[in-house]
């Protein structure tokens, strides 16, 4: 038997998706359908109903209770063992994505030092999805990203602690045109039907939180996406060459703004709300990781 059979029946046994358990434990549909197969053979009865909605059976139902309690006592001494000769030159392991390591983490990370002393950090980049993983998996001590629906839902606040860092905005961006008006703008002489627009890949957790708000417009706005990237470095460059309107957040944007290469395209009512939170799997209490985490103030 596989620890990580135990870490896919637990996904499975929250999501009741075979598919939508598979993509989060990045793996195929079928190889995540033999994984779960394995695990039944070793434990020797069925443990889920192969049916629409998917369920547990009865058997399932008190597995899922050993596996979740097997799993957090795993993790628990694991975190007691990696504390044994602790000293400050062991980095404290963190996951972010590609854009907060650049654009917030470097300030974050200097107020910890003026505020707790010099001490090693491991960054690792990648999506909100895989940094989840990761912590899930006690591969790192802590993850910072943005806050989103995707990831409210991922973060099961049984298991993780949270705390919001900093509140943030996505706000809609253009380049100017010779008069320093936005090139693309959305108010109400615009022409909502001709706006080019720089999209969000859905691998972004942004996406989510500008379909959201976007949704709930009194009137849906018309958007033409002729773009759209995995990066928001990338639709940045792009919004600076003039190429469409985009919605990025306020600290990827301001050097462009204060510089002219962008300018605000849209209202109040389309400045979106957001947090950068960070998150610890509660059965980490190592000394280093609990140092940080009790000593920081949530916004």
């Amino acid at each position: 038997m596989q620890l990580e059979w135990l870490e896919d029946f637990i996904e499975l046994a929250r999501t009741r998706s075979l598919s939508r358990a598979a993509e989060i434990r990045c793996v195929t549909h079928p190889a995540f359908g033999r994984r779960i197969r394995a695990l039944e053979d070793w434990v020797g009865v069925p443990l889920i109903e192969r049916k629409q909605p998917l369920s547990l059976t009865p058997a399932g139902l008190l597995f899922l209770d050993a596996a979740s309690q097997s799993m957090e006592l795993l993790l628990a001494a694991r975190a007691q063992f990696q504390t044994i000769g602790l000293n400050r030159d062991q980095p404290l392991r963190i996951a972010t994505g590609r854009t907060l390591a650049r654009v917030f983490f470097p300030d974050w990370y200097q107020s910890l030092h003026q505020r707790f002393g010099a001490f090693p950090v491991s960054l690792v980049t990648g999506g909100a999805q895989e940094a989840i993983l990761k912590l899930t998996a006690g591969e790192v001590d802590l993850q910072l990203i943005y806050s989103s629906p995707l990831t409210r839902i991922l973060v099961d606040a049984e298991r993780f602690d949270s705390k919001v860092l900093a509140q943030e905005q996505l706000v809609p961006v253009s380049a100017p045109d010779e008069s320093g008006q936005p090139r693309f703008a959305i108010g109400p002489d615009s022409d909502d039907s001709s706006i080019a627009w720089l999209g969000l890949s859905p691998s972004l957790s942004l996406r989510g939180v500008l379909a959201q708000h976007l949704a709930k417009l009194p009137q849906r706005l018309a958007l033409r996406m002729i773009y759209q990237a995995d990066s928001y470095e990338a639709i940045l460059e792009m919004a600076k060459r003039g190429s469409g309107l985009a919605w990025l957040p306020g600290m990827v944007v301001k050097d462009a703004l204060a510089a002219g290469e962008l300018v605000l395209a849209g209202g109040s009512e389309l400045h979106i709300p957001f947090d950068v939170s960070l998150h610890r799997l509660r059965a980490n209490r190592s000394e280093q990781v609990m140092r940080i985490w009790e000593g920081l103030d949530p916004v």
